[in-house]
């Protein structure tokens, strides 16, 4: 039976199934900003109602002058429409009885619009093989023929963001031969704004992009969107498109969401770190996640489970994710989920927690390509607990005690900076601990690799504490109003670079010992930067104690062995 084709149907989904829709209905099959729309647009709703007496500004305005202002482009570059729907239908007239090229999996629309002008598809395939990454040589071979491609970028449904360079040989090639590129930028406000290709329309008059308001200031219901364009590409759209095409009250919110940059900020973030969540969630259950940059991920479960049944068996209990029947390449086999606030994001995972329990992997389990393997021949131990555990303690004594039998150097990394009369005395307290054995202590390194030429074959280290280095990480940048925090992809270097660190020093000592206090054990606080502080600190954690030979948490200076090699303390 054919479903809709769209998100954000819900009651159309149990109606074409004839289903009755439960009491409570949570709708992940949609993906707009969960928040709402910004403070700012409830508080001039009284002063909207004066704007349902007056005719609308025929540009579009102001939100077409607040759209050039926020890109710092002239209005001449830009039309404003009811919706990305109306300008991709406006868009596909310039292409009536041509070729067009459309990759694949991708939004719906673009293919319906073109349709509709007798416009010849050729379809090019991103495979998931490789992770749906951009099939550049089929498009450009293809672009020989076709006067446009249509490229989603982040894509919808899978949430990737094609290579900013293969986007620019993409536009360099259709200049070349002849062939527009239109980008659909719809998602790329939940990502960051400097990777939009919007300055580039001033050096490629063959280069159209298309943007929405509805997914990032949460306004569907008033459809508002617009294209950047050469201004001869703006002037052909706007003849063809009806007076008066953007009501006055959608001018006006779009104009006032456009000011809200920490409204933005605050909505990348909590996106950021829902899909971390849920990501993480379902690759522990053997699930494959497509590598999503922004508000929703795709993901299909693994041998022996059967997408379908998922998809009715969470209808029935009141959970709507979005299907994949009508994205090519993915055939119904991978299913999307919208990112929500976290009360929702717990529901639907409890949900997916008993289905998944129910329904396990078949024989053949895929290889978890999020898990890193360290190949070495050091050993490495990794010890957590709360402040004044005594985890220092333990694991200082702990290589002392291999050292006093194997000899070999003692190697102290101390992360901690001296920054308070506490932290002071705490680094103090530490190497006057270690004054009696020996230690080699590589004070406040700024980077953890920054550590390696110092390590020596066969040395015993311990790194302390993961803590330390992570807040430092987290927060580079903070100065300038960029801290690695907020920057796309910024901290999954980092977490790489670590780990490529710590496989470095196994490979050189005889024993690693990695200190870390332990993930915070309370509410969610009200501030975004520390959820995702204890997110990465609870991400690191398990891919630490996977990786370690020996597991410990400490507990007012006892520990607790979790996993364990052989290996004996002295107490």
């Amino acid at each position: 039976m054919q479903l809709p084709e769209h998100g954000a149907n819900p009651r159309s989904v149990y109606a074409r199934l004839g289903m009755e829709p439960p009491a409570r209905l949570l709708d992940f099959s949609e993906n707009v900003n969960p928040a709402g729309p910004p403070e700012s647009v409830a508080q001039i709703w009284p002063q909207l109602l004066d704007r349902l007496k007056a005719y609308p500004n025929p540009e579009g305005e102001p939100f077409l002058s607040a759209a050039a202002d926020y890109h710092g482009i002239s209005v001449d570059y830009l039309f404003a429409g009811n919706g990305a729907a109306e300008l991709l239908a406006l868009l596909a007239e310039r292409y009536r009885g041509k070729r067009a090229i459309v990759v694949h999996p991708t939004f719906s629309e673009y293919e319906a619009t073109l349709t509709a002008k007798s416009v010849e598809i050729v379809r090019v395939l991103a495979s998931e093989d490789n992770g749906f990454k951009l099939p550049l040589e089929a498009i450009l071979d293809g672009m020989d023929s076709a006067s446009v491609v249509y490229i989603c970028t982040p894509n919808n449904p899978t949430g990737i963001l094609p290579a900013a360079e293969n986007l620019f040989e993409i536009i360099r090639y259709g200049a070349e031969v002849g062939c527009d590129v239109v980008l659909d930028e719809a998602f790329i406000d939940f990502v960051d704004e400097s990777l939009s290709f919007i300055p580039e329309i001033m050096n490629n008059p063959h280069l159209i992009i298309v943007r929405s308001m509805t997914k990032m200031y949460a306004i569907p219901g008033i459809r508002l969107g617009y294209v950047a364009a050469d201004p001869t590409v703006i002037k052909e759209i706007k003849a063809r498109a009806p007076h008066w095409n953007v009501n006055g009250l959608a001018a006006q919110i779009g104009a006032v969401c456009l000011q809200e940059e920490s409204y933005r900020e605050q909505a990348i973030q909590r996106s950021n770190l829902q899909r971390e969540k849920m990501t993480q969630f379902l690759l522990e259950y053997g699930c494959t996640v497509t590598d999503s940059v922004t508000n929703f991920i795709a993901f299909t479960l693994g041998p022996g489970r059967d997408s379908e049944k998922l998809y009715r068996d969470m209808l029935a209990r009141g959970i709507v994710l979005r299907h994949s029947e009508n994205f090519r390449g993915m055939d119904g086999r991978w299913l999307r989920i919208g990112m929500k606030n976290p009360a929702d994001m717990a529901v639907l995972k409890e949900e997916l927690r008993k289905w998944l329990e129910e329904n396990p992997l078949g024989d053949s389990h895929p290889v978890n390509s999020d898990t890193i393997q360290i190949i070495r021949p050091g050993k490495l131990t990794f010890v957590s607990g709360g402040v004044r555990s005594g985890k220092s303690s333990y694991a200082e004594r702990l290589l002392v005690d291999e050292t006093g039998k194997n000899g070999g150097r003692l190697v102290y990394i101390a992360s901690g900076t001296a920054t308070d009369p506490e932290m002071k005395l705490r680094i103090d307290w530490h190497r006057q601990d270690r004054s009696n054995h020996s230690w080699t202590t590589v004070e406040q390194p700024v980077k953890l690799e920054e550590v390696l030429p110092a390590i020596q074959p066969a040395d015993y280290v311990l790194w302390d504490c993961v803590t330390t280095w992570l807040a430092n990480e987290l927060y580079t940048g903070w100065e300038t109003g960029k801290p690695c925090i907020g920057q796309l992809g910024c901290m999954e270097k980092k977490e790489m670079q670590l780990y490529e660190t710590i496989d470095a020093i196994l490979g050189q000592a005889a024993h690693l010992v990695i200190v870390s206090n332990e993930v915070l054990d309370e509410l969610p606080s009200e501030y975004v930067e520390t959820e995702i502080y204890s997110m990465w600190l609870g991400r690191i954690h398990q891919k630490l104690v996977a990786l370690a030979d020996t597991a410990v948490e400490m507990d007012y200076g006892i520990p607790i062995v979790w996993k364990s090699e052989r290996q004996e303390v002295t107490q």
